[in-house]
């Protein structure tokens, strides 16, 4: 049958070959059979040999030409009247991730690449300080951005202890160190097989912002802080004359243009950098300083104001500095 199958096919292969142009993407693209970022005759002998040896998988999109959840001859005979025609492929949508550890599942969500003014934009108005100065041009690539906050539950789950002062399920982890944080995502990694890390500082402004779907807020969702973030107004204050005191559960205040949760308030992130000062120079995919005595940490919590909450606000302090505003969102 095999032998029938190839008989069949490269006569087609060859037939084609002169005409074929080629077409190139930034990203994963459909048709990319060969995954070296563009498509051409290459990636039609490549898909042929997959179909032929049966060791193709469609769940990255790349060799399902057609979007049918399948690979078959219709796929090879989509790439080559793509081919053909000169018409752009139908891009490969990213997904929401799930993933799942004893019975706490959490999401990854896809944060598309793209370029973005990072630090005192013209929104962030007098309240920028001299640390998020000056204003420079930034790249990153794509990647995945946890839905929440890392929560108590998954931290348990993984760690099989609860560090945080606050306790519950569902409200956010906090008194983990950025060392701890490390040891959580080596035991995570260890248990999921990913690659799961903490964002550098450049990628959770650029997804707090809301991305390459940015409306340009001050806060990340919003210009109204209080619609999208548990801060000391509307928790030290509001909420203290309930008997109520401290974090609050994931998820519930509004989203940003990305569908995350919480970037602002609640509690303050941990990136991956050291702390450096910034440079006017464009960057692309930065990471901060080789080395350093404090590592950065983003996004305000429960107990600060509406300062310590715009999306362009940093800070940093020893990676072994433990608080109870202090937690960790997951990338990868």
């Amino acid at each position: 049958m095999r032998r029938n199958s190839r008989f069949f096919l490269l006569p087609l292969l060859v037939a084609v070959m002169a005409l074929l142009p080629l077409q190139s993407h930034a990203g994963p693209l459909r048709g990319d059979a060969n995954g070296d970022g563009k498509v051409n005759i290459a990636d039609v002998t490549e898909l042929i040999n997959l179909l032929l040896s049966g060791d193709a998988e469609v769940g990255n999109g790349c060799v399902d030409v057609n979007a049918d959840g399948v690979l078959n001859i219709s796929d090879v005979t989509a790439l080559i009247n793509h081919l053909l025609s000169g018409s752009e492929l139908e891009p490969i949508e990213a997904q929401v991730e799930e993933y799942t550890v004893g019975d706490v599942t959490f999401y990854m969500i896809p944060v598309e690449g793209g370029t973005f003014s990072m630090g005192a934009t013209p929104e962030q108005g007098s309240d920028a300080s001299s640390r998020e100065k000056p204003v420079h041009q930034v790249t990153v690539s794509s990647y995945y951005l946890g839905e929440t906050e890392v929560t108590q539950a998954l931290w348990q789950a993984v760690m099989g202890d609860f560090p945080s002062y606050f306790t519950g399920m569902q409200l956010p982890v906090e008194q983990v160190s950025w060392v701890d944080c490390q040891a959580f995502i080596a035991a995570l990694n260890a248990m999921t097989g990913q690659q799961f890390r903490l964002p550098t500082e450049a990628e959770w402004e650029f997804a707090a912002r809301g991305g390459n779907m940015s409306m340009g807020y001050k806060y990340s969702g919003s210009d109204n802080l209080a619609s999208v973030a548990w801060y000391s107004y509307n928790d030290s204050w509001d909420v203290r004359g309930t008997g109520y005191y401290g974090t609050h559960p994931v998820a519930t205040r509004n989203p940003n243009e990305l569908m995350l949760y919480d970037m602002s308030g609640n509690v303050h992130e941990w990136c991956q950098d050291w702390y450096g000062v910034y440079d006017s120079a464009a960057q692309i995919d930065p990471v901060g300083p080789n080395i350093g005595t404090t590592r950065v940490y983003r996004g305000g919590s429960w107990y600060f104001d509406e300062w310590f909450c715009r999306v362009s606000f940093r800070n940093s302090v020893s990676p072994s500095y433990t608080s109870y505003g202090i937690g960790l969102r997951l990338a990868m």
